[in-house]
């Protein structure tokens, strides 16, 4: 599989992070035993999922090292054009959940706002193409909306959305007693409508609320079921901006908790999930997916989306050069076009380990999830697949939880659907 060589200018200034040993990371090596994807057999397999761990840690360094270059790039350059980029408006800033979860200035979704407002929301559009058809996978990657932004959120899936829109939300509304994501979206029959309206302090629509009412929407929950497949609750929506309506499919999956990977049967739910949302889509058709921040378990999912329709194809197996890795390039390739993209290491190694189970099970080397007994709890990983970061002798290197912006509106303790109530007072 031809993928394009990542190039980026390092020519800047900028200092590498700091290697295992310097962190305090002790990475196993051979004596101790160093978990490798390529336990057991490794026939037909590409190289790029024969990898150990302290291989795909050295990489995820030079992801964050080129992220750095990115960051350095763009600040130097004092040029509002720069590919990397920032705005510094301090309304911007503001709509940020995170402090420095921000979007490139020049590869962000625009609001349709009257001149002169500003139109900045923090998403993304995230475009991957396809190795066999030459298509362009499309998705928009955003922050959980914001309490007092709602309108801003609703605005953008009606007019970036096809006839239909789908809706891909990867994280709970509080999580560990901190909001993660304000409840944006109609919750259940006893409160199935949702008015949007204009904030006389931040005016973005152009034609939606002519009548001066300030109200420019309605989002309308016609159907909620869960699917214990998916393990996600499915909200069909109605989306009503002005006189036009479209309806919008919501997928809420809460077992991925913010900094980690599924685990267990979460992780064939999630799989699962990716299935059941794009058949609800197209590859023209952009799913918006968001967490939290919308970088982290949203750049797993998009990566794991395309990787596994590459690894359909049969692209990903006649990747015979093992200087090349699908993995790292798709990464790399979001980053540029959104900051942060798989936030974590533990993260990255999820992405191999599903590649790798995947492509087992596409080769005959594992039973296939149908080949399961009805209601079997047994995950069909291989025990000698490593699940590389539960391992003894290693861990994961960690990256500090991101610092939410200060919020100017309360923010209400209901927390996601049927739940207890949590209070984010701490």
């Amino acid at each position: 599989m031809a993928h394009p060589s990542i190039k980026i200018d390092t020519s800047v200034q900028t200092a590498k992070r700091g290697l295992p040993d310097e962190a305090g990371i002790d990475l196993p090596d051979a004596e101790q035993g160093n978990p490798r994807l390529e336990d057991g057999n490794t026939e037909d397999l590409p190289p790029f999922l024969c990898q150990s761990v302290a291989e795909i840690h050295d990489k995820f360094e030079d992801l964050e090292w080129m992220q750095r270059t990115r960051l350095t790039e763009g600040m130097l350059s004092n040029d509002p054009t720069h590919p990397f980029a920032l705005e510094t408006d301090p309304k911007v800033k503001a709509r940020n959940r995170y402090i420095n979860v921000q979007a490139w200035a020049n590869c962000r979704i625009h609001l349709r706002v009257p001149a002169g407002e500003c139109d900045f929301i923090n998403a993304s559009p995230i475009t991957l193409r396809d190795t066999v058809t030459e298509e362009e996978r499309r998705y928009i990657a955003t922050q959980g909306p914001k309490l007092g932004h709602f309108s801003h959120f609703w605005h953008m899936v009606f007019h970036e959305s096809k006839e239909v829109g789908v809706i891909v939300m990867l994280t709970q509304t509080f999580e560990a007693g901190r909001e993660k994501c304000a409840q944006y979206f109609p919750l259940d029959s006893e409160q199935d409508s949702m008015i949007l309206t204009t904030e006389e302090s931040d005016p973005f629509v152009t034609d939606e609320s002519e009548d001066g009412s300030g109200v420019i929407g309605k989002v309308t929950l016609l159907e909620s079921t869960f699917d214990p497949k998916a393990r996600s609750e499915i909200r069909k929506l109605e989306l009503t901006i002005g006189s036009e309506s479209k309806i919008i499919w919501h997928f809420l999956f809460a077992g991925w908790a913010d900094y980690s990977k599924p685990e267990g049967n979460d992780r064939e739910a999630l799989l699962e999930l990716i299935r059941l949302s794009a058949s609800k889509s197209g590859p023209d058709n952009p799913r918006v997916v968001h967490c939290s921040a919308g970088v982290g378990r949203t750049g797993t999912f998009i990566a794991l989306d395309h990787l596994l329709e590459e690894l359909e194809s049969g692209q990903l197996l006649q990747v015979s050069d093992a200087e090349s890795d699908p993995v790292f390039e798709t990464v790399s390739q979001m980053r540029e076009q959104r900051m942060m993209m798989v936030y974590n290491e533990m993260q990255m190694q999820f992405v191999y380990e599903v590649l790798r189970e995947q492509t087992d099970m596409k080769l005959g080397k594992l039973p296939t999830h149908n080949d399961q007994s009805p209601g079997s709890q047994c995950e069909p990983r291989s025990a000698k697949v490593a699940k590389l970061n539960d391992h003894a002798d290693y861990l994961p290197a960690s990256k500090p939880e991101l610092e939410a912006v200060p919020d100017r509106v309360p923010t209400p303790t209901r927390s996601w659907s049927r739940s207890s109530e949590v209070s984010d007072s701490d």
